[in-house]
């Protein structure tokens, strides 16, 4: 804890330490050689004031390891987040440098290497000069300082507000406690580890703690590296490291500097010089400070999002803490490591392409987000959206990639349509009729028909999405009428299970079996749909999605590693179906494309009043989905809208999501790589197909859309 004030006592309880001091140096066989033993009748005294803790032994004295901050990794190993209370960094003895461990001996305690943990000489001098005036000082050696310190650092760490009130008190039984401490602490340690210690749990300002964080916070520089002028202004600190912090009060802290460096010359620890030299440095001109930001907002805006997204999966785990109060200290006391599973090369594409689409600044005032997963293991390897993360005015720190919650449009027919081959259909039977009405009872879950009002179902361009069409069609067109009709001939319920068994739930719930939820009325998020998706691609094994690889404790042993949780909740053939049917679809009917004529399997989506619209797509090796809209009024229509300086009369999942950012993402992030071959499975036997309107091809050129969600 970073003590504000200086280390002084009253000149009565330096007395009464005094006395103290000679009873338990007698009953401990360290009497300090020419420390004088009081006059007659004194025993009397010394009984009188020493406490019963006299009696027991100092084994209760445990020693700690300070608290230490965590830091979140990349899969490439780059720091992505530092998670603290206390900024502090252990290092062991030999990457301190001599500099520093000479400075702070001089100014703290130059009887250091002499004395046995209490320092006789220094409490008389302490006595004389407190009774005369001439001072306040409370001689505390670095041990009993060390001591002091690590008292408060265990009832830090183990929430013992008791345990830091009685380590820190102004009473002569805490300086008797911390005497004896001492004396024990250096029969058990040697000398360099006590200082060692001591130096890495000292306070060296507000929130920084141990001289390799004060190192790099105030020089950008490892504690090894300190030269003596450094090491002069850090040894400085120690005595009231708020008082003399140097980015606060350059004036204080360079006159405790100066202070030390004259020790240091009187020690003859530096010449004159030396002396001059450092005396006429400005404290300003000594510091390059870091200043790191703690937690996500300390990761670069591309990053923070998955950042607050892994920390919530941390803070869910049971693995790192009885409650999620217990994991949260953990995670800032802890000295963790996590690595996590973020791509920094795909979260850099994910990151380039949402924000050159659709700026965060543009005037659309839409909002852009995208979330990648990897199929066979559902580790997240990008997640971006347009906004700046913050608290500020046009800052957010809504993770729209995985906590949004967006009308889905169009992308949820296919979820009927792995209902349509689960029951045995082929993509080649005839769905979809010219009347667009179904009553109550049309539609049923086990057999039974279900409650519903009357259902008409709408469709954008009308007409020329009625009659009948195979699968390919449908899902290239997406037609409503031909989805609701296979809802229709399907178990109905089914269909919004075999959703929910692949993530798709709305508020973690199963969406309700409603017929407007077919063509996409519920709201859910890019990742759950990239999840979702991904498990097509991974013959119908649903990966649930995972931001972190392993967390390692301050010595690197594992606390967990985390492996893929996977299941099949697709039977496989049925997967490679649907995968086959999308691909076909997408190649026929789309205009988005991957770099290289990479094909792909995929679903666009738009939702009323283009208010949502979507792109979701996946490869074997990689799945992706792109939500645009406005995050905090989801329902706003995009039409007539220009976005990026490029007007748009109607915004589609194929018009802004699918080629602006979907396919330059899986462009990039799959470029240079063989890749897993897509499925090509029988679907069924091509019927002929109905005479088709000669409108089609202007139907087909805006390929998808949907008028969706009512």
């Amino acid at each position: 804890m970073a003590n504000s004030g200086t280390r002084s006592v009253t000149p009565l309880q330096l007395v009464t330490l005094l006395l103290t001091f000679l009873g338990i140096s007698v009953l401990l066989g360290v009497l300090g050689a020419g420390l004088l033993v009081p006059a007659a009748g004194s025993a009397a005294v010394v009984a009188k004031t020493i406490p019963s803790i006299i009696d027991d032994l100092p084994g209760d004295l445990h020693m700690v390891t300070p608290a230490q901050g965590s830091i979140m990794y990349d899969s490439a190993g780059n720091v992505l987040a530092r998670f603290y209370d206390k900024q502090r960094i252990v290092v062991p003895s030999d990457q301190i440098a001599d500099t520093m461990k000479k400075a702070i001996v001089a100014i703290e305690d130059r009887r250091f290497y002499e004395h046995h943990g209490v320092d006789a000489t220094g409490i008389g001098r302490a006595i004389a000069k407190n009774l005369i005036g001439s001072a306040t000082q409370g001689a505390s050696t670095i041990t009993q300082q060390f001591v002091r310190n690590s008292l408060q650092e265990r009832g830090y760490l183990e929430g013992d507000v008791e345990l830091i009130s009685t380590a820190t008190e102004q009473t002569p039984e805490r300086k008797l406690r911390e005497m004896k401490y001492a004396i024990a602490l250096e029969k058990r340690m040697s000398k360099d580890e006590i200082l060692t210690g001591y130096l890495n749990i000292a306070p060296f300002g507000p929130i920084t703690y141990g001289i390799e964080a004060a190192a790099q916070r105030y020089f950008s520089k490892s504690a090894s590296e300190l030269d003596w002028n450094e090491a002069a202004l850090l040894a400085g600190l120690v005595q009231s490291p708020v008082t003399y912090d140097p980015l606060r009060y350059p004036e204080a802290a360079q006159e405790r500097r100066d202070t030390v460096l004259g020790v240091l010359f009187t020690e003859e620890l530096i010449g004159r010089e030396e002396y001059d030299q450092f005396i006429e440095t400005p404290v300003a001109d000594q510091l390059n400070p870091t200043v790191l930001r703690e937690g996500c907002a300390g990761a670069s805006d591309s990053a923070s999002y998955f950042c607050t997204y892994a920390v919530q999966q941390f803070l869910a785990d049971e693995s790192f803490g009885e409650n999620t109060a217990a994991r949260e200290h953990l995670l800032k006391t802890g000295g963790l490591s996590i690595y996590t599973t973020l791509d920094p090369n795909k979260q850099s594409y994910a990151d380039e392409a949402v924000n050159t689409a659709v700026p965060d600044d543009d005037p659309s005032g839409l909002d852009a987000a995208l979330a990648s997963v990897v199929p066979a293991t559902g580790q997240i390897v990008a997640m971006a959206q347009n906004t700046s993360y913050g608290i500020e005015d046009a800052q957010t720190t809504n993770n729209y990639a995985a906590n949004g919650h967006f009308q889905l449009g169009s992308t949820f027919k296919v979820f009927t349509l792995l209902q349509w081959f689960k029951e045995g259909h082929n993509a080649y039977e005839l769905v979809g009729r010219n009347d667009i009405n179904y009553p109550n009872g049309s539609f049923r879950c086990n057999g039974q028909p279900i409650q519903t009002d009357d259902y008409k179902v709408n469709d954008l361009f009308g007409s020329l999405k009625l009659g009948q069409m195979d699968s390919i069609r449908a899902v290239g067109i997406s037609g409503n009428q031909a989805f609701v009709n296979m809802a229709s001939r399907v178990d109905f319920c089914q269909i919004f299970q075999t959703a929910a068994d692949l993530g798709i739930t709305e508020n973690g719930q199963t969406i309700p079996p409603y017929p407007a939820n077919i063509i996409g009325a519920a709201t859910v998020s890019p990742l759950q749909m990239a999840a979702g998706f991904a498990a097509l691609g991974n013959n119908g094994k649903y990966c649930v999605p995972q931001a972190m690889t392993s967390v390692k404790d301050s010595a690197e042993n594992v606390l967990k590693e985390f492996q893929p949780d996977c299941k099949e909740v697709i039977p496989a053939e049925v997967a490679r179906k649907v995968t086959t049917v999308l691909n076909k679809a997408t190649s026929q009917y789309y205009s988005i494309r991957i770099a290289d004529g990479r094909g792909y399997a995929g679903k666009t989506g738009t939702s009323d009043d283009s208010a949502n619209t979507w792109m979701t797509g996946y490869t074997p090796d990689l799945s992706a989905s792109v939500w645009v809209g406005h995050a905090k009024a989801s329902s706003t229509p995009n039409l007539g809208v220009t976005v990026n300086g490029k007007y748009h009369k109607e915004l589609y999942g194929d018009s802004l999501a699918g080629p602006d950012i979907w396919a330059p993402y899986m462009s990039k992030s799959l470029a240079g790589t063989q890749g897993t071959p897509l499925p090509n499975v029988y679907i069924g036997t091509p019927a002929p197909q109905p005479k088709e309107k000669s409108e089609d091809s202007d139907e087909s050129s805006s390929s998808d859309d949907d008028g969706d969600a009512e």
